[in-house]
């Protein structure tokens, strides 16, 4: 566990004025403030640049026109902090807990917020009014009911985002990557879409692309997963008419919408349940929801929630072990006999130990459920249970899966 430098917060303490002048006068120090507690502080236009902010607790700390450029806030609780026209550019925010914070007005150019959550059940949505944020990263975040109306977001990786509800009037997400993003009841209108990836991307019919304005867009998509390229430009040659980009769209989730409706009638018409037996369509063992408003990402006919989780995979298969990805248990709990899932549930030389995948979704709510259900498997014998980074599980899912194993050889040691 990293703390933060006790000089370091001991100047912060005495004040705005007082640090902004000492980080005037030591322009090479690069402050250490990891893991530190700063509930309810007014940092009003601090100097923060390039500081170390990870896991911070930053809860209603007042940070409105701080400069917070190339600063690093992985795994920081931002509870209804106040970023108004914070400049934030180039900065780390990856798995940020962004629950009712205002950033209206801030540039976060260039920022990285991959796997970055949104509490949508809070009553106040987290609001980038008028942002800046154009390259901003919110690859797998979840930023259901998010207010981006007027922000600037051209270029920005919208790529496996959850923006049901989300409010894009006004905005210009040219040049977006809005690739496998779920896009249910999201407001684009009067928003710029021209040159926007939708390859694979989540809309329905309450989605709203009235007055969208959109010249071309692109249905494809190639290269690496955070090195990619837009192919398969749509019009091929010209430009769409004003308004002939929403009209196709509209009609393109009429008849997926006329499909899937006949589909689920014929499928509940056919081989009716016995009596007394229970069927939910929406479920399988996996504990997956058939639902066809979330891509599904399928290998080997088996179902994953994201690419990660696939990487993990192939890199367990190509070790010849025994593993279950993504099943649902019947354990025994403080309540009695449920259903718990584990990302992958593993049997190494006779061992069996559960990998987590750390994913988008982890507000502190959802952190404490977790916990305790890591707690439930390790009562039901599973000696070893660890979680994994998202990003590194992709990018090193071999190194990864050796880790693991030598855990679970110390673990039943």
């Amino acid at each position: 566990m990293f703390h933060p430098d006790e000089e370091h917060l001991a100047i912060l303490k005495q004040g705005v004025e007082v640090w902004n002048k000492w980080r005037d006068e030591n322009p090479d120090i690069i402050p250490d403030l990891s893991n530190v507690y700063l509930k309810d502080t007014d940092l009003t236009g601090a100097n923060l640049k390039k500081a170390f902010l990870m896991n911070a607790n930053l809860w209603t700390v007042n940070l409105s026109q701080a400069d917070l450029s190339h600063a690093y806030l992985a795994g920081a609780c931002l509870y209804e902090t106040k970023l108004s026209k914070a400049n934030i550019s180039k900065a780390d925010l990856s798995h940020v807990d962004m629950i009712a914070i205002d950033l209206t007005g801030a540039n976060l150019s260039n920022a990285n917020l991959s796997g970055s959550t949104a509490n949508f059940e809070h009553p106040d949505p987290v609001n980038f009014n008028k942002a800046n944020l154009n390259h901003a990263n919110f690859s797998y975040a979840e930023l259901s009911w998010t207010n981006f109306s007027d922000a600037d977001l051209s270029d920005s990786n919208f790529e496996e985002t959850d923006l049901s509800c989300a409010n894009f009037s006004n905005a210009n997400l040219s040049n977006a990557n809005l690739h496998l993003a779920k896009l249910i009841r999201t407001n684009f209108h009067n928003a710029i879409l021209t040159g926007a990836c939708i390859k694979d991307s989540h809309i329905n019919c309450e989605t709203n692309l009235d007055g969208v304005i959109s010249e071309y867009v692109y249905i494809g998509l190639e290269g690496g997963y955070f090195n990619y390229s837009k192919t398969e430009r749509r019009p091929i040659n010209g430009n769409f008419e004003p308004g002939e980009f929403a009209s196709l769209y509209k009609k393109i989730i009429e008849t997926t919408d006329l499909i899937l409706s006949k589909t689920f009638e014929r499928n509940n018409n056919f081989n009716k349940p016995e009596k007394n037996i229970d069927v939910d369509n929406t479920f399988n063992n996996q504990g997956f929801p058939f639902r066809s408003d979330r891509k599904i990402h399928t290998w080997e006919r088996l179902r994953f929630r994201s690419k990660t989780e696939i990487k993990i995979a192939e890199a367990l298969d190509r070790t010849g072990v025994l593993f279950v990805p993504n099943s649902l248990a019947r354990l025994t709990t403080a309540k009695g006999r449920e259903n718990k899932e584990a990302d992958f549930l593993i049997c190494y030389n006779g061992k069996w130990g559960v990998l987590e995948v750390d994913g988008p979704f982890h507000i502190p709510k959802r952190r404490v459920e977790e916990q305790e259900r890591e707690r439930i498997f390790k009562k039901n014998g599973i000696k070893v249970v660890e979680r994994f980074d998202s990003e590194r599980c992709y990018n090193n899912p071999d190194e990864v899966v050796q880790e693991f194993f030598k855990m679970i050889d110390i673990g039943y040691s």
